[in-house]
Protein backbone atom coordinates (compact mmCIF):
# COMPACT_ATOMS: atom_id res chain seq x y z
CA UNK A 1 0.00 0.00 0.00
CA UNK A 2 1.05 3.51 -0.39
CA UNK A 3 1.37 6.03 1.76
CA UNK A 4 -1.26 8.84 1.14
CA UNK A 5 0.12 11.85 -1.02
CA UNK A 6 -2.43 15.08 -1.67
CA UNK A 7 -1.41 16.17 -5.77
CA UNK A 8 -2.22 19.48 -4.90
CA UNK A 9 -0.49 19.80 -1.58
CA UNK A 10 1.36 23.03 -2.82
CA UNK A 11 -1.65 24.58 -4.07
CA UNK A 12 -3.05 23.70 -0.54
CA UNK A 13 -0.47 25.39 1.24
CA UNK A 14 -0.29 29.06 -1.06
CA UNK A 15 -3.88 29.28 -0.63
CA UNK A 16 -3.91 28.91 2.96
CA UNK A 17 -0.55 31.19 2.77
CA UNK A 18 -3.15 34.04 1.19
CA UNK A 19 -5.86 33.07 3.41
CA UNK A 20 -3.60 34.48 6.33
CA UNK A 21 -2.13 37.22 3.76
CA UNK A 22 -5.59 38.40 3.20
CA UNK A 23 -6.61 37.84 6.75
CA UNK A 24 -3.66 40.02 7.78
CA UNK A 25 -4.87 43.00 5.65
CA UNK A 26 -8.35 42.53 7.44
CA UNK A 27 -6.56 43.33 11.02
CA UNK A 28 -5.11 46.48 9.12
CA UNK A 29 -8.31 47.70 7.92
CA UNK A 30 -10.10 47.37 11.01
CA UNK A 31 -6.87 49.15 12.89
CA UNK A 32 -7.13 52.03 10.04
CA UNK A 33 -10.78 52.48 11.26
CA UNK A 34 -9.82 52.40 15.24
CA UNK A 35 -7.57 54.99 14.48
CA UNK A 36 -9.99 56.85 12.53
CA UNK A 37 -12.69 56.38 15.19
CA UNK A 38 -9.91 57.65 17.70
CA UNK A 39 -8.95 61.09 15.93
CA UNK A 40 -12.97 61.34 16.06
CA UNK A 41 -13.45 60.91 19.79
CA UNK A 42 -10.55 63.24 20.21
CA UNK A 43 -11.61 66.05 18.18
CA UNK A 44 -15.01 65.36 19.79
CA UNK A 45 -13.33 65.71 23.21
CA UNK A 46 -11.12 69.01 22.13
CA UNK A 47 -14.21 71.11 21.06
CA UNK A 48 -16.04 70.19 24.09
CA UNK A 49 -13.08 71.20 25.87
CA UNK A 50 -12.55 74.74 24.48
CA UNK A 51 -16.41 75.16 24.15
CA UNK A 52 -16.56 74.69 27.98
CA UNK A 53 -13.26 77.06 28.39
CA UNK A 54 -15.14 79.80 26.65
CA UNK A 55 -18.15 79.47 27.82
CA UNK A 56 -16.62 79.53 31.32
CA UNK A 57 -15.43 83.08 30.56
CA UNK A 58 -17.23 86.20 31.99
CA UNK A 59 -16.19 88.25 29.10
CA UNK A 60 -14.90 88.11 25.66
CA UNK A 61 -13.66 89.86 23.59
CA UNK A 62 -14.64 90.37 19.89
CA UNK A 63 -10.62 88.69 18.90
CA UNK A 64 -11.90 85.68 21.18
CA UNK A 65 -15.16 85.83 19.58
CA UNK A 66 -13.73 85.35 15.97
CA UNK A 67 -10.96 82.93 17.29
CA UNK A 68 -13.97 80.62 18.43
CA UNK A 69 -15.68 80.94 14.96
CA UNK A 70 -12.60 80.01 13.06
CA UNK A 71 -12.18 76.90 15.64
CA UNK A 72 -15.19 75.84 15.20
CA UNK A 73 -15.10 76.15 11.19
CA UNK A 74 -12.13 74.35 11.35
CA UNK A 75 -13.60 71.74 13.83
CA UNK A 76 -16.24 71.01 11.97
CA UNK A 77 -13.83 70.71 8.59
CA UNK A 78 -11.93 68.12 9.97
CA UNK A 79 -15.04 66.26 11.58
CA UNK A 80 -16.34 66.28 7.92
CA UNK A 81 -12.73 65.00 6.83
CA UNK A 82 -12.59 62.66 9.06
CA UNK A 83 -16.05 60.76 8.40
CA UNK A 84 -15.01 60.71 4.89
CA UNK A 85 -11.84 58.72 5.90
CA UNK A 86 -13.78 56.66 7.73
CA UNK A 87 -16.51 56.06 4.93
CA UNK A 88 -13.68 55.13 2.31
CA UNK A 89 -11.85 53.10 4.95
CA UNK A 90 -14.94 51.13 6.04
CA UNK A 91 -15.21 50.96 2.27
CA UNK A 92 -11.91 49.15 1.77
CA UNK A 93 -13.15 46.98 5.15
CA UNK A 94 -16.17 45.43 3.10
CA UNK A 95 -13.97 44.95 0.19
CA UNK A 96 -11.36 43.29 2.42
CA UNK A 97 -14.09 41.12 4.14
CA UNK A 98 -14.99 39.64 0.42
CA UNK A 99 -11.77 39.31 -0.70
CA UNK A 100 -11.16 36.92 2.10
CA UNK A 101 -14.40 35.44 2.13
CA UNK A 102 -13.46 34.96 -1.90
CA UNK A 103 -10.32 32.82 -0.35
CA UNK A 104 -11.55 30.70 2.35
CA UNK A 105 -14.25 29.78 -0.37
CA UNK A 106 -11.30 28.79 -2.51
CA UNK A 107 -9.08 26.58 0.35
CA UNK A 108 -12.37 25.12 1.17
CA UNK A 109 -12.80 23.45 -2.37
CA UNK A 110 -9.34 22.56 -1.92
CA UNK A 111 -9.81 20.78 1.38
CA UNK A 112 -12.92 19.41 0.10
CA UNK A 113 -10.66 17.73 -2.73
CA UNK A 114 -8.31 16.59 -0.24
CA UNK A 115 -10.63 15.32 1.67
CA UNK A 116 -12.08 13.54 -0.94
CA UNK A 117 -8.88 12.10 -2.11
CA UNK A 118 -7.95 10.42 1.58
CA UNK A 119 -11.07 8.55 1.05
CA UNK A 120 -10.79 7.36 -1.80
CA UNK A 121 -7.34 6.01 -0.80
CA UNK A 122 -8.83 4.82 2.15
CA UNK A 123 -11.54 3.01 0.32
CA UNK A 124 -8.54 1.56 -2.17
CA UNK A 125 -6.05 0.71 0.67
CA UNK A 126 -9.13 -1.25 2.68
CA UNK A 127 -9.85 -2.31 -1.09
CA UNK A 128 -6.49 -3.85 -1.27
CA UNK A 129 -6.33 -5.38 2.14
CA UNK A 130 -8.98 -7.15 2.01
CA UNK A 131 -7.78 -8.44 -1.53
CA UNK A 132 -4.74 -9.59 0.33
CA UNK A 133 -6.83 -10.85 3.14
CA UNK A 134 -8.52 -13.15 1.13
CA UNK A 135 -5.78 -14.19 -0.73
CA UNK A 136 -4.21 -15.40 2.29
CA UNK A 137 -6.98 -17.04 3.44
CA UNK A 138 -7.25 -18.91 -0.13
CA UNK A 139 -3.95 -20.07 0.18
CA UNK A 140 -4.36 -21.36 3.68
CA UNK A 141 -7.52 -23.22 2.88
CA UNK A 142 -6.74 -24.55 -0.13
CA UNK A 143 -2.55 -25.88 1.77
CA UNK A 144 -4.98 -27.43 4.24
CA UNK A 145 -6.95 -29.20 1.19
Amino acid sequence: MQQFRFRLQRILQWQERLCRIEEDKLRERLAEIAETENKLASLFAERAAIEEEFSAQTAMTPSDLRALAAFRRKSILDQQALEQESRKRRSALDAQRQKLLSERRRLQMIEKLRTRALEEHTRAADRELEALSLESYLSTWISRS
